[in-house]
């Protein structure tokens, strides 16, 4: 028996009656990506007593890489243990913004690349985000064609900024409405901020990453870039960062400041109920401060594998503090993560 009939067929308890969960939240770095990551005279790395490599951009630590990386078949083996039928493979922070431009596209094109054949030889396994070197705008619409209409990605990761530079600054707008257009999934990830104050005990990975995610949200929330490219599929990495906690803030502000409401004709809550969110957290009760704010109907499975030394597990077992009902439980694990990819909305 294959290993995704494996998959398929045990009725472990973590198994569904379509096949298992999918991790929509999972990271890969091919070799040739860490090699451009200890070569760039941007970033700074060094090895963690656990072997790690540590790399260190802008405001603080950005990344870290286990070492050996897991490649395909330790992955699906640790996928049938858990009953995992799919990891959707992805590149987060840096991404390709710590080169510049030409080499990004290059570096990009080769992940995507690698990413494809990973998908290709392990069918039903995997499937995979485009990395676009998001810095240039015309090279990432070339990369972003090719992804989709030659290597059969299901989507993009881009960072919370692009080397700095917020989301719904306006040289992205011919992006956006290319992205629109496609009805494109873009997964957005944290990354370090562009901001002082973070490069001491890793509060840039710490702490940063979920100010920017909240900071992101709130952006395109206000800047009217939700409002009008509607057809875009978001989708938020770690419950958001800290909206679930702020969300009744940036609606209160957004009543109080007529700047908020210039491009913005509805409140941050309106444009929120449309977004996506994975569970990367095995925090209960921020699980359920998400699923009461949010709706447990926006929530998807991540596990931000392999970054978490205990791996996929308890990401898993968290899930039992949102107490949901088995057809719930199955949309949060697999069904809309499957929508996603299939194309369509939620």
């Amino acid at each position: 028996m294959g290993a995704v009939d494996a998959a398929q067929g045990r009725q472990g308890p973590e198994m569904t009656d379509h096949g298992g969960v999918v991790d929509l939240h999972v990271h890969y770095y091919t070799d040739e990506y860490v090699h451009a990551v200890r070569l760039a005279d941007t970033i700074r790395t060094y090895r963690r007593a656990d072997g790690r490599l540590v790399a260190l951009w802008k405001s603080g630590v950005a990344l870290t890489v286990v070492d050996p990386h897991p490649g395909p078949e330790q992955r699906i083996e640790m996928m049938d243990q858990l009953g995992i039928a799919t990891q959707v493979l992805s590149v987060p922070s840096p991404n390709a913004y710590f080169l510049p431009a030409a080499e990004a596209d290059r570096l990009s094109r080769s992940v995507n690349q690698a990413f494809a054949e990973i998908v290709r030889s392990n069918p039903g396994r995997f499937e995979a985000l485009a990395m676009l070197p998001m810095q240039d705008l015309d090279r990432s619409l070339s990369v972003l064609d090719e992804s989709l209409d030659h290597l059969g990605m299901k989507g993009i990761m881009i960072l919370t900024n692009i080397d700095g530079v917020p989301l719904d600054d306006v040289r992205f707008e011919p992006f956006w409405e290319a992205a629109d257009e496609r009805g494109l999934m873009v997964y957005v990830h944290p990354t370090v901020p562009d901001a002082p104050h973070h490069d001491e005990n890793a509060l840039a990975i710490s702490v940063g990453f979920m100010a920017e995610s909240t900071l992101s949200i709130a952006r395109l929330c206000y800047s009217g870039v939700f409002e009008r490219y509607t057809r875009i599929r978001w989708v938020f990495s770690h419950l958001g960062g800290t909206v679930p906690f702020v969300l009744p803030r940036l609606d209160s502000y957004w009543r109080q400041f007529e700047d908020c409401r210039e491009r913005a004709p509805r409140p941050p809550s309106d444009y929120i109920r449309n977004l996506v969110f994975d569970t990367a957290s095995t925090h209960h009760a921020a699980l359920i401060c998400a699923r009461d704010t949010l709706g447990g109907d926006r929530l998807v499975f991540g596990s931000d594998y392999p970054h978490i030394p205990a791996g996929s597990a308890p990401y898993i077992e968290a899930l039992a503090a949102l107490d949901l009902t088995k057809d719930d439980h199955q949309a949060v694990i697999a069904d809309r993560a499957r929508a996603l990819l299939d194309g369509k909305g939620i």
